[in-house]
């Protein structure tokens, strides 16, 4: 037999090498071997029959919080990967400085999946819920610059929260970002929610290549004014190169935000989930300006398919819903991040000798009823489903959905 894996029947998506339609994926040595219109089942040792559903490269989730049992937040990539799909995790920011070598020990080296990081500017990560920058002194660019010259292979860029979650009382944080992201010629992932400080503030601190994640917030400092219109200062910074990410989680995605903004042909760069503790089971409902703190429970907890409330197949939904085309979603969630990482000959595509991660997806016509974390509503017609995973070219089944941990309310 020629191949180890093939993956039959299906529509295969890939932006990055151009396929589109029907063709064969075979696999051989846990790399991508042949992609062909017609490929004999009897040339594979084992054969995945993806008819009727998409055959896309490994999803890329830019956007979530991986460092489970030592953070707030963090959740398990292995398990969640496995039930939409995902086969590299990049963690927004929670590990800092004094704790980034215990993220990669205890949750990288021991993952399946692939894990990278952003470093957060403070030194204590996301260790507890909110307020990692009330203490200036542990943002420090000079320790980060330390670790993360230790950590170059796993380190991708550098996470501020801004706004009432970090509980930062001044621009320090955001001006030993910036001095830190140079040093090192590192990118800036940018976290926006409720003012102070203000959107226009906020995002001089960002230049072309840096990330302004939650870009579709309904918090005050949104990206859009009073009248729906892009605000000036936003404009010019994502016009010059500043790129989008959705980073949906529990408090960061509002429809009336997104309509507005996509209305205007402002599309996220990175379709990510922000995905943590909080938004799997649905998270809370939060009125514009509201901490968590603040939030009322949310009266729905999973999909009926038991795979997380606000995780990756949530999130294209909403963006199909919203009107971005299918191939460009699967762009946003393969070949643009893996080009972000650098790693575009390695992951996020399916041309042969990159890695045989493999997703499959089926989109039916489905009236599903969709929710922001404002409790708004709409009816999308598209439903998203997980088929199967190969994981360096093998099978990654599904592992079923964890429970949350004891401080997570859920309903």
């Amino acid at each position: 037999m020629r191949f180890d894996l093939l993956v039959k029947g299906g529509d295969v998506v890939d932006p990055q090498a151009g396929y589109s339609g029907p063709m064969d994926v075979a696999v051989r040595r846990g790399r991508i071997a042949a992609v062909e219109p017609h490929i004999p089942a009897a040339a594979a040792g084992e054969v995945i029959d993806a008819a009727g559903q998409f055959v896309v490269p490994g999803l890329i989730d830019m956007h979530a919080h991986l460092y489970k049992g030592v953070t707030f937040w963090g959740i398990d990539a292995d398990a969640f990967g496995s039930l939409a799909g995902v086969t590299t995790w990049v963690d927004a920011g929670s590990s800092g400085a004094l704790n980034l070598q215990g993220y990669r020990d205890f949750i990288i080296e021991r993952s399946r999946v692939r894990q990278l990081a952003f470093i957060n500017i403070s030194a204590i990560g996301l260790v507890g819920q909110n307020y990692e920058l009330t203490i200036p002194e542990y943002c420090d660019p000079g320790i980060l610059g330390k670790v993360a010259n230790l950590h170059r292979d796993i380190v991708v860029g550098i996470k501020i929260r801004t706004g009432r979650s970090g509980g930062a009382r001044d621009l320090l944080p955001l001006e030993r970002t910036r001095q830190a992201a140079d040093d090192l010629e590192l990118p800036v992932m940018l976290h926006i929610s409720s003012s102070p400080p203000d959107i226009k503030t906020a995002i001089g601190y960002l230049k072309p290549g840096d990330i302004l994640t939650h870009c579709y917030t309904g918090h005050t400092m949104k990206l859009t004014g009073d009248d729906g219109k892009i605000i000036p200062e936003v404009k010019k910074a994502i016009d010059e190169g500043v790129l989008m990410d959705l980073g949906h989680g529990s408090g960061s995605f509002s429809f009336d935000t997104a309509e507005a903004l996509t209305g205007q042909g402002y599309w996220p760069h990175f379709v990510s989930t922000d995905l943590h503790s909080m938004s799997v089971h649905g998270g809370n409902l939060m009125k514009p300006g509201d901490s968590a703190a603040d939030a009322a429970p949310i009266k729905y907890q999973v999909r009926g398919d038991g795979t997380p409330v606000f995780g990756m197949l949530d999130c294209m939904e909403k963006m199909l819903y919203l009107g971005m085309p299918f191939s460009k979603i699967i762009e946003a969630t393969t070949s643009r991040p893996a080009e972000f990482l650098g790693l575009k000959k390695e992951i996020g595509t399916l041309k042969p000798g990159a890695c045989a991660d493999i997703t499959g997806l089926i989109v039916e016509k489905k009236t599903r009823e969709l929710v922001d974390i404002h409790g708004q509503k709409r009816r999308g017609s598209e439903r998203v489903r997980h088929a199967f995973t190969v994981l360096g070219g093998r099978r990654f089944p599904p592992f079923g959905t964890p429970v949350p941990p004891p401080w997570i309310e859920t309903v």
